[in-house]
């Protein structure tokens, strides 16, 4: 993928450029895509706001970088510029770029951008949009059958693992399962490719409280001790 590097006057953007001839700064902007003729479309799952914008000939999930937890109550989305390299979009973007051309199942980037004010700046990442596919939070709380889901969640882990990509927040949010039963990981944000360590039991581990936190509060949602060892026994093998 070739990546193309644009400067404007409040920040920059990356952008594909081998699928992309140009991008505006304003296509990162919620307003630009309300006056398009396909409304935008709300997403649900995971931490932020994730929109679907796009028209005719393509579809693109757009997400605002939000902070989480008690940082998130006072600066919202405000991060500390300590420069371009190290914006969160900008590290984002190439880090999925590297695990696209590596045929890792993620979203396709397609552009990122920050704006700058002062030592502040916001972020903002656009990929495109894995069709006919909901997340395995979703997928839980519907009548489709799971079973084979815990086999195909454990060797996706495995298979990122091996890989040596750590997901900094491994949920049942941000693995999408789509109408032909493959399965994709998504929000890499902090994420980073590392050595062999520890970091891989606590990634399941983080999953396996996403998923009892998900059942938790939902009895109609069917999570048992029986499908986490069906999970980490297809990651195991």
């Amino acid at each position: 993928m070739k990546v193309t590097h644009q400067a404007f006057a409040q920040g920059a953007m990356l952008y594909d450029g081998s699928g992309l001839d140009q991008m505006q700064p304003e296509q990162f902007e919620l307003g630009y895509w309300q006056n398009q003729p396909k409304p935008p479309e709300l997403a649900t799952g995971g931490r932020g706001t994730v929109v679907f914008v796009g028209g005719d000939q393509f579809s693109w999930a757009l997400r605002h970088y939000q902070r989480g937890g008690l940082p998130g109550r006072v600066l919202s989305d405000q991060f500390l510029f300590l420069g371009e390299n190290s914006t969160r979009s900008f590290r984002e973007f190439r880090l999925l770029v590297t695990l696209h051309d590596m045929g890792l199942p993620v979203p396709r980037p397609v552009a990122a951008r920050y704006t700058r004010h002062g030592v502040i700046y916001r972020a903002d990442l656009l990929t495109a949009r894995i069709p006919d596919a909901m997340p395995l939070s979703a997928l839980l709380d519907s009548n489709r059958p799971i079973d084979e889901i815990w086999n195909l969640t454990g060797r996706l882990i495995r298979r990122f693992h091996d890989a040596g990509v750590c997901h900094a927040d491994l949920n049942a949010h941000n693995i999408l399962v789509n109408s032909s039963g493959e399965l994709f990981l998504l929000d890499f944000d902090r994420g980073r490719i590392r050595q062999d360590g520890e970091w891989k039991r606590a990634n399941l581990q983080r999953l396996k409280r996403s998923l009892g936190k998900i059942s938790s509060a939902n009895p109609e949602i069917k999570f048992s001790d029986a499908d986490w060892s069906r999970l980490v026994d297809a990651y195991n093998q």
